[in-house]
């Protein structure tokens, strides 16, 4: 029995997708690791460099940055933590989400995830803590009052505590979907300075607080006496490096806790290369990942000589088959991004390939790629359906009910005799339970119900057809102007008629918001069914004859035309 357990989400995923999701893993790690030596040089030259003796000084940096057993072990092991933070952000982005009835409930499911993202985060600082520390008493062995090594290593973990109570105190997130796919180089260099900037301003204002706060500490109970406090004042007014070496620590070790998300979230959300081909074909493709690993390292090196890699040398190609990149219900993440590029490559050149293809190919290619959609709008159609069925609509006159009635504007000339006071140990408490306004509030905070938690949850669920759909309009508003590509009309029909199922779901579960808030998945899936619905009438709307052989839906959706503007 293994002892690292993989997610089920991972296993059931096809083979050449788990090999692009492990490929992409290993090369943020790679990375992150390269950005690691990145921020021990910058420590090292900045705490040895000496202007008198330059040579002397770059070859201890080197010395201790490369060729040193103590750093490689060190780092080693800030790697394996990387690499866990790592681990625990992309099961976070990729999980399918989870509904939850109530707040304790999700606290309760999200506590082990938590656990191991800020133990991740603390393995990080005490590591990276631990190996800079080790380099500030080299040159200048002042030990007074313990010396910089322990307030390095405490105030590395004030930092890792911070960080993770500022960016992941409310709900754990997943990684944010490209606007645009920029060139990768340009993203690290404006990530890598926009994050070294912002994390040296953070940083200055913990660092004052944590000296004010460690050094009079120490020197207190260094000799328990007050005038151990002067001590410790004396120490950061007459030893400002002290605190520049701290805020140095603060601004790397920030920097690459944000830079290390950020690498992640890049790189796992690349660009998929999609391609018009049959799944089937792809299904049992096993790509061995060393090879693929060394193919790569070779086009980098002959990248690197300005030559044109060798014909002999093989070549991988990790292309996915629309059907096969879309139809991944079990990993929300990459579905996500999958449904994001799918809209985008229908709007561009995939489309053209596609109407390319020979007849017959055309038609398989269309047919996988429809059966598939429609087959998520299927379950999506059922599972809101399951959410609104059960769940009565609240009438005019339930909500008039709880209203207290209005006091009359007329004041009683009589005046109210106030009931005589008791001692009731009862009411006693009852008033001691009011005035701990944050008893209450906690308690409804953990327990209080949402009554549409489930519908969020299947309206947040359904969340990649508001790409998918914006895609598939796009191949089907080619229609017209294409003469070799011939559509069945009941392929149109049958599009039709679920865009409108689905806006007609969408509006009765709107209707249920007097119940609770809505999510915003609710307010992207009713702008992209509308955009679906206007391009879709606005290209077909003259031929609804030909496309619809019920009356009533001819009927329908010439009224809907009749509001487009």
């Amino acid at each position: 029995m293994s002892i690292l357990k993989l997610p089920q989400y991972y296993l059931l995923l096809p083979r050449k997708i788990k090999k692009i999701l492990l490929y992409r893993f290993l090369f943020a790690t790679l990375l992150c690791s390269w950005l690691d030596y990145q921020m021990l040089t910058i420590f090292v030259s900045i705490n040895l460099f000496e202007v008198r003796r330059p040579l002397v000084s770059l070859t201890e940096i080197l010395r201790w940055t490369l060729f040193s057993v103590y750093s490689s072990v060190a780092m080693l092991l800030i790697r394996l933590s990387m690499m866990g933070f790592g681990l625990v952000l992309c099961h976070t982005h990729y999980v399918y989400p989870r509904c939850y009835g109530y707040n304790l409930l999700r606290l309760t499911y999200e506590f082990p995830k938590r656990f191991c993202l800020i133990s991740s985060i603390l393995s990080i600082t005490i590591a990276t803590s631990w190996l800079y520390a080790s380099f500030v008493d080299l040159n200048n062995r002042n030990q007074l009052l313990g010396g910089s090594w322990y307030y390095l290593m405490t105030f590395g973990c004030f930092c890792g505590i911070a960080y993770y109570h500022k960016c992941h105190k409310i709900c754990l997130r997943r990684f944010p979907l490209p606007i645009v796919h920029l060139d990768m180089k340009e993203c690290l260099l404006q990530s890598w300075c926009h994050q070294l900037k912002s994390s040296a301003k953070t940083a200055l204002v913990p660092t004052l607080l944590f000296a004010l706060i460690y050094w009079p500490t120490m020197g207190f109970l260094e000799t328990s006496e007050l005038g151990g406090v002067s001590t410790g004042c004396f120490v950061i007014i007459t030893q400002p490096q002290r605190l520049f070496q701290a805020w140095l620590l603060a601004t790397l070790i920030l920097a690459k806790l944000h830079i290390i998300r950020e690498l992640y979230g890049l790189i796992m959300q690349r660009k998929l290369t999609m391609i018009c081909d049959l799944r089937e074909l792809h299904e049992h493709i096993d790509i061995n990942l060393f090879n693929l690993i060394w193919e790569r390292f070779q086009y980098f090196f002959y990248m690197m000589q300005m030559k044109p890699m060798p014909m002999d040398v093989q070549r991988y190609n990790l292309s996915l088959p629309i059907a096969m990149a879309l139809d991944t219900t079990e990993i929300y993440g990459f579905q996500l991004l999958a449904a994001r590029d799918f809209y985008a490559a229908m709007s561009g050149s995939l489309c053209n390939e596609l109407f390319k293809k020979r007849f017959c190919q055309r038609n398989r290619h269309w047919a996988e790629l429809r059966d598939v959609v429609l087959g998520m709008l299927d379950q999506f159609l059922t599972r809101i359906e399951s959410c609104l069925e059960p769940t009565p609509r609240i009438k005019v006159c339930h909500l008039l009910k709880n209203k207290n009635p209005n006091e009359p504007r007329i004041r009683s000339l009589v005046k109210k005799t106030p009931a005589p006071r008791r001692l009731c140990v009862h009411s006693t408490w009852n008033g001691l339970w009011l005035r701990l306004a944050v008893a209450p509030q906690y308690y409804s905070f953990l327990y209080e119900a949402d009554q549409l938690a489930k519908l969020n949850h299947e309206l947040r669920c359904g969340e990649p057809l508001v790409w998918i759909l914006q895609g598939l309009v796009s191949i089907c508003v080619r229609f017209p102007n294409e003469d070799k590509f011939r559509y069945p009309p009941c392929d149109l029909e049958r599009i039709l008629v679920y865009l409108l199922r689905v806006e007609e779901k969408l509006i009765a579960a709107k209707e249920m918001q007097v119940r609770g808030k809505l999510c915003s998945s609710h307010d992207h899936l009713m702008m992209a069914i509308n955009r679906c619905l206007y391009k879709m009438l606005f290209t077909f709307g003259p031929h609804l004859d030909c496309i619809f052989d019920d009356v009533n839906l001819r009927a329908t959706f010439k009224r809907r035309m009749e509001l487009i503007p």
